[in-house]
């Protein structure tokens, strides 16, 4: 039953973000004048399928692993291969090809970007009508032989800033943590009993999650602090939070390709699935806020420069507009297949970090 739980949470979270990325293609597609023929979510058997009166076929597949918009000239679901040349002349203006560039570029881009206006209105929505809950950044407990023990760290002790970081809430130690470079130590101030102390300490990995912690945990009884916010204010929060989040993933994303962090922490479908479920069981508001962390999530990686991701046609259509004119189509073609190659690999090493996790977890 378990199990059928969290497969079903992953079912809805991943269908709900295919959904709102492809429906940003499908709606600038349709305002720039492109035939779309197919908006699938899944692949594979057509389980249920309707036309609409502009000619879009509406289905479902047996799949439920992802989706796509299919445009015309389009020769296969992931739109990597289009051309102009097996419609007929009088149709072809509604082909992708033959917009201009920047209606091309307009219309992949609006995949990621409407994965970050979706992301934008659910957290402006909780904030907004729920308030903006704060976890004080004040230790509730020291975690016997973590690096938190060693470095003398006190219960109520009230963290202010980490390597020069500042700290507001509880919730900014473990960001900060998890991207400071592993294996060096950190320098930390705390307000003791209205002094300012400075500690050093050095995280250890936490086989757990995957990731380094200082081994500490909050008082969640004594430190949450709720406050109303404005419909303003909730906004310019959410913009905030989207901006860090982004900034965030760059700089992990720096880090491992700068050899300086391992990608041990990385999390492919098995693991988003396990945190889907787990935001599911927590209750109807954990799956509103893991869904716009994973619709941030799709949008920033759609638009890395990565062929077969909507940033690598992005990062072909800059060279085709600073050349005039396109890459070879067998340049192209190379260039996809090398872009394919290294999607896989990312699914294979995630799959390897994920089934040994999620075991060990299982089995206690």
């Amino acid at each position: 039953m378990i199990t059928l739980v969290y497969l079903a949470a992953f079912v809805l979270v991943l269908s709900i973000v295919v959904i709102v990325h492809e429906g940003g293609h499908f709606v600038v597609a349709r305002l720039c004048g492109v035939q779309a023929t197919h908006f699938s979510l899944g692949f594979g058997k057509v389980l249920w399928s309707r036309k609409d009166k502009y000619g879009t076929q509406w289905q479902i597949c047996a799949v439920p692993l992802g989706g796509y918009v299919r445009m015309l000239g389009d020769e296969d679901a992931a739109g990597a291969k289009s051309s102009s040349e097996t419609v007929p002349e009088s149709e072809r203006y509604k082909t992708f090809m033959a917009k201009k560039l920047w209606q091309r570029a307009a219309i992949v881009f609006a995949g990621p970007a409407m994965n970050y206006v979706f992301a934008f209105f659910v957290i402006t929505g909780l904030l907004y009508f729920l308030g903006e809950f704060v976890i004080k950044p004040v230790v509730g407990e020291v975690i016997s032989g973590s690096a938190a023990e060693e470095a003398g760290m006190q219960v109520n002790d009230e963290i202010v800033a980490i390597n020069q970081h500042p700290v507001y809430e509880f919730g900014d130690i473990q960001r900060i943590v998890r991207l400071t470079d592993y294996g060096k130590p950190l320098q930390v101030f705390v307000m003791r009993q209205g002094e300012k102390v400075e500690l050093s300490l050095l995280p250890k990995m936490d086989e757990t999650i995957g990731m380094p912690a200082i081994g500490i945990m909050s008082s969640h009884e004594t430190d949450i602090i709720h406050q109303d916010l404005s419909f303003g204010q909730a906004v310019r929060k959410s913009a905030e939070m989207l901006y860090t989040t982004t900034r965030d993933m760059l700089v992990y994303l720096g880090q491992i390709l700068s050899a300086k962090r391992a990608p041990k922490d990385m999390r492919g479908p098995l693991g988003i699935a396990e945190a889907s479920g787990d935001a599911l069981r927590s209750g109807a508001l954990a799956l509103l806020a893991f869904l716009a962390q994973i619709s941030i999530a799709v949008g920033f990686m759609n638009l890395l420069p990565i062929p077969m991701l909507d940033g690598g046609h992005l990062f072909l259509y800059g060279i085709e507009a600073v050349r005039r004119k396109p890459l070879a189509a067998k340049m192209q073609t190379a260039i996809m297949w090398a872009g394919f190659s290294v999607l896989m690999l990312i699914f294979a090493y995630t799959m390897i970090l994920d089934v040994p996790r999620i075991i060990q977890r299982i089995i206690g």
